[in-house]
């Protein structure tokens, strides 16, 4: 697996995704996205990450709200609520490689479930992103790099965000809800949701 660089997102074991955008839809309901921090975060690359977020949460028609979880805000009437905490630097330092920080990448994220009931309440591990990703952005620029990282972040919050609001431990055969990727799927520039996903996810709406 690790040699293959195969990289998993999960609710109870890894998983994750790949696919192609579609076209955007207008808005619909909102979701409403508390993020918690462990530790002070690069803050291009989560402005990247939110930007995309938004774009790929489109498609099947949700519009993306973020709020700080130590600041909640009680004006979230007909939202869907979710609390999303970052682990780790989510961020590729410069020299990373050079200080011979390598590894096999664990589990990216997951949510968390209770009987069969899928919880709003997810991590993303940005220490395995780091790892999987850092070979192949250690050679761009600081501005490219935080992009692409960003970008990274939010196919991953998007595929556990495909769980909670379709409230599903199952996976799509393609797209943000696949259950596997490589580190080429998540630096790819066409990676969104597959039909059947999108369908699901507007359907719970």
């Amino acid at each position: 697996m690790s040699a293959r660089l195969w990289a998993l997102c999960c609710l109870l074991n890894p998983v994750v995704s790949s696919a192609w955008t579609g076209s955007t839809p207008s808005a619909g309901p909102d979701v409403v996205v508390y993020l918690k921090t462990d530790s002070v975060q690069p803050a291009r690359s989560l402005e990247h990450m939110k930007r995309e977020l938004g774009a790929l949460m489109s498609v099947p028609g949700y519009r993306v709200e973020w709020r700080d979880a130590q600041s909640p805000d009680r004006n979230v009437d007909n939202a869907e609520l979710v609390v999303v905490e970052l682990r780790g630097s989510c961020g590729v330092p410069p020299g990373w490689l050079a200080a011979g920080h390598t590894g096999r990448a664990d589990s990216l994220a997951s949510t968390h479930v209770s009987g069969a009931k899928v919880l709003p309440f997810s991590w993303l591990n940005c220490d395995s992103l780091t790892r999987l990703l850092a070979p192949s952005l250690a050679g761009e620029a600081d501005a490219q790099r935080d992009y692409l990282y960003g970008r990274a972040m939010a196919r991953l919050v998007a595929h556990e965000l495909y769980h909670i609001l379709a409230n599903t431990r199952e996976h799509g055969r393609e797209g943000i809800g696949k259950a596997g990727f490589t580190s080429k799927d998540l630096l790819s520039e066409r990676f969104g949701f597959a039909t059947a996903s999108t369908a699901l996810i507007a359907k719970a709406r």
